[in-house]
């Protein structure tokens, strides 16, 4: 008897934690910001954990982490395309400077079709390229490097 309201507890505080892109999107969420108290030596210490930023679509345009002392550790800057697919993120550390960034291709049925990572430098590091089959299916990625040598090759099996 007492599993119920376990149950019950479990599945309330998981599905009340996330917000989702819906919700946001209904509710006109611009930003979210997750900040912890600690309760220490009878303290009570806020942090800021985290912060995204929403586009009207309810995607994150914005992503900030923070360390265990609240302190900004990296940011994380998305950009979409008019399908709702992500098109480009771009990671900033600490001083706001570019640490990485991927820029994704999509083919015509709006699959990922490449994935281009670019280094702090922001010059091209290494490329993915996505092999689909005629049911729209991904059937490999090969990766290269920023010359174009192939690097690794990995492929999708299904089962059906």
């Amino acid at each position: 008897m007492r599993i119920l309201p376990c149950l019950f507890l479990l599945f309330v505080g998981t599905t009340a934690v996330a917000q989702s892109k819906k919700d946001i999107r209904k509710n006109k969420i611009k930003a979210i910001t997750e900040q912890i108290t600690d309760y220490v030596g009878g303290k009570e210490i806020t942090k800021t954990d985290s912060y995204k930023k929403y586009n009207k679509e309810g995607q994150v345009i914005e992503e900030v982490e923070y360390d265990k002392n609240g302190k900004f550790k990296r940011k994380i800057v998305s950009k979409y395309n008019e399908f709702d697919d992500k098109t480009e993120e771009a990671v900033y550390d600490a001083e706001n400077k570019l640490v990485e960034r991927e820029v994704y291709k999509y083919d015509s049925y709006k699959e990922k079709s490449e994935v281009l990572h670019y280094n702090e430098r922001n010059e091209l590091d290494s490329k993915a390229v996505y092999v689909v089959n005629s049911n729209g299916l991904k059937t490999e990625r090969r990766l290269y490097d920023a010359k174009g040598k192939l690097l690794q090759v990995k492929k999708y099996i299904y089962a059906f």
